[in-house]
């Protein structure tokens, strides 16, 4: 049976829907990876993989991230497979739809070669935590990141202009969209995403408190606590201050390609939005951060992918 689905694999985590007669089904896992002899995984936000002679730990309990700028990496390509083999059925067909940054979707032969690699053809035949499950993909559809909030709110953004601001997990991507088209020359891919920014900010605490030593699996709730428990109120200035220089270094990078701040709207997507909210704000007052920020890329390329059944 021919399905429509999306993934968008991030460098945070991977988030895939699938269209089904009965409404749509989500998953989302994080994007790590480990090679595993283990036959299935015990802990339900992760699987074991096993693909082209590979046997891969997925998801929460694997330890291995990539923060390489490229989207064309094993970690991708097998997080992508998991997610479909974890939704489809025996003997499905796939019209697959996927992003990448903008960085690369804007350069035809690197978006080209992205295509390419996370195609493999005829059927696949894919173990997921001991079961098998075998599916062709039929065709892979390509759409650039912060786009999906666009594709799914057409209606809204018709005949306007609208400055998308898409905070990810490496990257953060930009783009002015005018009357649902994106201007090419206002599109740009910044290494400013949230991974990068958890990283820098634990260096930082640790250079300034020499007495800790924190971990990458301690940030986000540091973050959201904006302190760290052994040095409270200094810690509480520094997170913030921290916070508010990175969402202000994304929109000095805007303003540097020429977008004029003060005289268009703007949304912000991605999970790393609803995480720098706060900060946003303090910049730009009436900027709107979507509800569903980490799923309105996904969502978007879904209806995309429907549109070439």
């Amino acid at each position: 049976m021919l399905k429509v689905l999306s993934v968008d694999s991030g460098k945070y985590a991977t988030k895939a829907i699938i269209k089904l007669e009965d409404g749509d089904k989500k998953i989302i896992f994080r994007t790590k990876m480990d090679s595993t002899m283990e036959e299935k995984s015990a802990d339900k936000r992760s699987c074991v993989m096993v693909y082209n002679d590979d046997r891969v730990l997925i998801g929460e309990t694997a330890e291995t991230v990539d923060y390489d700028k490229t989207k064309a990496k094993k970690i991708h390509k097998y997080c992508t497979y998991s997610a479909i083999a974890q939704l489809v059925e025996n003997g499905d067909e796939v019209i697959l739809t996927i992003g990448c940054p903008l960085s690369i979707f804007n350069n035809v032969e690197e978006r080209n070669q992205y295509k390419e690699y996370m195609h493999d053809k005829g059927e696949l035949n894919i173990k997921i935590n001991g079961n098998e499950k075998t599916f062709t993909i039929k065709k892979v559809i390509v759409c650039p990141e912060s786009s999906g909030i666009v594709y799914k709110n057409t209606m809204k953004y018709k005949e306007k202009l609208i400055g998308v601001i898409d905070i990810g997990g490496l990257n953060t991507n930009c783009s002015i969209y005018d009357n649902l088209a994106p201007i090419k020359s206002t599109c740009f891919t910044t290494n400013l995403g949230a991974n990068i920014m958890r990283n820098e900010l634990k260096q930082h605490l640790n250079s300034i408190f020499p007495e800790i030593n924190l971990q990458d699996w301690q940030m986000e709730y540091i973050i959201k606590d904006g302190f760290i428990k052994s040095n409270k109120e200094e810690s509480k200035k520094i997170i913030k201050d921290f916070l508010q220089k990175h969402i202000n270094n994304i929109i000095g990078e805007a303003k540097r390609k020429g977008w004029d701040i003060n005289n268009i709207d703007f949304i912000f997507v991605g999970g790393g939005s609803k995480l720098l909210e706060g900060e946003i704000k303090n910049v730009i007052p009436d900027a709107e951060i979507s509800d569903t920020a980490e799923w309105d890329n996904v969502e978007g390329f879904n209806i995309i992918g429907a549109l070439n059944v």
